[in-house]
């Protein structure tokens, strides 16, 4: 049986993770959890159940781990009904933007994330807190960077790639305030984690950035 081991990708917002992990993910044949759908789970289940989404308790109490299952296929189950669709809708990410500081609720979703890897082995998490936090113990851990500058004209690509008008100085002046913010937050900032290997993507394509992370993967497999 070919070892499994459980990945961690921090960085910025903008830098890549999601791309980098689902790559990953589907070259090794491992499962892919973005702790952002998560949260999105429970904004969910907090807006359906008209619960007050700055009430910290209130949302936390209303779910149970055992609540939360994926699927082979990589579908999110939540209390028994299939919600990998419903928790798309941009409502549900306002909401989990806003249930996401709360420290009951992150600990909660980190536990769920930590019980899953120790579980199934072979799990790639992304987040701004996922080699420190939600994944501490994972085998290898990234940091990714670029420079705003680099990740606002991605974003903006990206943007118009998908038919959404945004504009360079606009989307940088929002990356440099979030990395601020990200950087300098009381609960969980964005660090360089003890362990964590460091990678600035600013002058790499996407396909030399995922072949330098494969070949660090490599050497622990």
């Amino acid at each position: 049986m070919k070892k499994r081991i459980n990945i961690a990708i921090d960085g910025p917002s903008g830098v890549g993770k999601t791309v980098m992990s689902t790559m990953l993910a589907k070259k090794l044949e491992y499962k892919f959890l973005s702790s952002g759908s998560f949260y999105r789970v429970i904004a969910y289940n907090a807006i359906l159940n008209n619960i007050d989404l700055e009430n910290e308790q209130a949302v936390n109490d209303a779910w149970h781990i055992e609540d939360l299952h994926v699927t082979e296929d990589d579908k999110i189950i939540f209390k028994n009904e299939d919600v990998t669709l419903k928790i798309r809708e941009d409502n549900i990410s306002r909401g989990a933007s806003s249930i996401a500081k709360f420290p009951s609720v992150r600990e909660k979703v980190n536990k769920f994330i930590q019980t899953f890897g120790a579980k199934y082995k072979g799990i790639i998490v992304d987040g701004r807190d996922a080699t420190y936090r939600i994944l501490p113990d994972a085998e290898v851990k990234f940091f990714l960077w670029a420079t705003p500058e680099v990740r606002a004209m991605r974003r903006v690509k990206q943007d118009h790639e998908m038919g959404i008008e945004s504009k360079y100085e606009d989307v940088l002046e929002s990356m440099k305030i979030r990395d601020y913010n990200d950087m300098n937050r009381a609960v969980d900032p964005l660090k360089v984690s003890e362990g964590s290997i460091e990678i600035d993507t600013s002058d790499m394509s996407i396909d030399e950035n995922f072949e330098a992370m494969y070949q660090e993967v490599l050497k622990r497999l």
